[in-house]
């Protein structure tokens, strides 16, 4: 399924930073529904379990207390182990024991039951720059991923446990949890897609492997997918980190690191805002888009610094303004949003009943609405043999040796792909089969001369009427000039010389264009010099030249 436009808008927040009075002023003045927050452990439970930390948990209540009194819902992103739960200084390594962890998390849901909405376990812990110590995996995230559910559900069973968030649209890491028997333990997934030093606007994306890219904005349709494999359809997904930087460097990490921009002007980060939500309200399963951040970073012109609707001296941006018209108007775009729809192919040639030997015919176009067709390519029992680059509904035609193909059904298959690299197939069964064993079968010729002053196209095809039999061997096409001799007594004789000719595949239609160099009547032939159990077959038209 495409992008459709529907009624559903996907809920607005912002990821904040900073005072809890300055963060819920800042969500109550753009009208956003969600505020997010991360909770570090390591920070509010630094020296033992059960014993907070005066300051940061007075800080963590204080911004519970003041959204929950503005009516915002809140996600809390909880990640970071202390030392005495990792035995490390690094706040990045996973806790020995899930199990403290969960503790933790289910103790926070307790005390913040009904008021937190949202529970993010750890922070993209699909990549090793959020989850040190173990191999950033299913298998090492999952443990944690299920403690932590039962402990959040027995705290407070109406809040929502959303497995990851990860990074990018990572839907192998779905899959990979679906593998290690986490599909109970996780109400929702949550992607990021502020990630890959973003420059595209969300309708952009790529494939791999025939699967929407997971850097993709729209990469999160194959989360949806995997969770639907899964029978989890009906959970929604969680966009809690979504944003291009305004930054002016060139990007400095991932897999694109040196090789483009890290960011865009700021009218492009506005317009980008707008269109990522609009393209969020085409799934309804896609409930939630916050913007990371609200706030720049630093004063430092970096990537990760500039993200903000508010730059680092507090002014607004272009896109604080974009947030606050669909957070309080909704979404105001009517275009679509990526060509996510396949091309449509037509096969002419061959059809299910055609039969052949040495050769096959195929012939076949396709069409892309959105974004044109970009090339068709033809396999041969699932082997790539002819291809080529071509427009919308323009006829891509090969005749193709069949000699190595076994005798039996044949798959022809073709394959379509767009410009934006949306794929698609469509194939027909035909039959191989030892000619030498029909009966002899009444071949046809017919063609048609057309051009204009000199130059002709011969056009036609060999037929064996009332059957889908392609005929084995070629045809002779010929242009001849009706010419004089004189003989000895002076007697004047007429007769057709052959002046151009060309061998044409009995297989296929043909065509052979030629200049007419000398005035005078021409005669135009197409002779087929029987192959059983083909009989022979002959056609001739005139034309003169002036």
């Amino acid at each position: 399924m495409g992008w459709s436009s529907s009624a559903h808008a996907a809920e607005t927040g912002i990821s904040v930073q900073g005072s809890a009075s300055t963060a819920v002023a800042d969500a109550n003045a753009l009208g956003v529904d969600w505020v997010r927050r991360f909770a570090d452990w390591n920070a509010l439970e630094p020296s033992a379990p059960g014993v907070y930390s005066s300051s940061a948990i007075s800080e963590l209540d204080d911004l519970v207390s003041r959204a929950h009194a503005a009516k915002k819902k809140i996600t809390l992103t909880v990640l970071g182990a202390p030392t005495w739960a990792n035995g490390s200084s690094d706040a990045r390594v996973a806790p020995r024991d899930p199990a403290q962890y969960a503790t933790f998390i289910g103790r926070l849901a307790a005390r913040y039951r009904g008021r937190v909405q949202s529970w993010e376990v750890w922070n993209e812990p699909d990549e090793p720059e959020f989850w040190h110590g173990t191999p950033a995996s299913p298998a090492s995230y999952a443990p944690l991923l299920k403690a932590s559910y039962t402990a959040i559900k027995a705290a407070d069973p109406a809040a929502q446990v959303v497995a990851g968030p990860l990074t990018g649209n990572n839907y192998d890491f779905v899959e990979g949890l679906y593998g290690q028997g986490a599909g109970g333990s996780f109400d929702a997934v949550g992607v990021h897609t502020d990630t890959a030093c973003g420059i595209n606007p969300p309708s952009v994306f790529y494939y791999e492997d025939g699967r929407v890219g997971r850097f993709s904005f729209l990469g999160f349709r194959e989360v949806h997918a995997v969770m639907a494999a899964h029978g989890d359809g009906g959970k929604p997904i969680t966009m809690s980190e979504m944003g291009w930087s305004t930054t002016t460097t060139r990007c400095d990490r991932g897999k694109w690191a040196g090789q483009k921009d890290a960011g865009v002007n700021e009218a492009t980060q506005a317009a980008f805002l707008s269109q990522a939500y609009h393209c969020l309200a085409g799934y309804p399963y896609m409930t939630t888009g916050i913007w990371f951040s609200t706030r720049d970073g630093g004063a430092a012109e970096t990537e990760l610094n500039r993200y903000g609707l508010l730059r680092w001296n507090g002014t607004r941006r272009g896109s604080w303004a974009a947030m606050e018209q669909v957070a309080t108007k909704g979404d105001q775009l009517t275009n679509s949003c990526g060509d996510l729809e396949p091309p449509t192919i037509k096969i002419i040639a061959p059809t299910s009943a055609t039969q052949f030997e040495d050769q096959i015919f195929i012939s076949a176009s396709g069409h892309d609405v959105d974004s044109g067709l970009k090339s068709l390519q033809f396999y041969l029992n699932g082997k790539a043999v002819a291809g080529a680059s071509v427009k919308n509904d323009e006829l891509l035609e090969r005749t193709l040796s069949t000699e190595s193909l076994p005798y039996g059904p044949v798959t022809v298959k073709v394959r379509a792909i767009d410009s934006a690299g949306a794929t698609t197939y469509s194939d027909v069964v035909v039959n191989k089969i030892r000619m030498s064993t029909l009966p002899p079968q009444k071949t046809a010729l017919a063609f048609k001369v057309t051009g204009k002053a000199a130059t002709k196209t011969i056009s036609g095809r060999l037929t064996v009427p009332g059957t889908q039999l392609i005929p084995t061997g070629k045809v002779l096409v010929r242009w001849q000039l009706y010419k004089r001799k004189h003989w000895v007594t002076k007697r004047a004789e007429w007769f057709w010389v052959s002046k151009y000719a060309r061998w044409k595949s009995s297989a296929a239609p043909f065509k052979f264009t030629q200049k007419l160099k000398a005035k005078g009547r021409w005669r135009a032939s197409a002779t087929y010099s029987a192959s059983r159990p083909f009989t022979k077959a002959s056609a001739v038209k005139t034309v003169r030249i002036r």
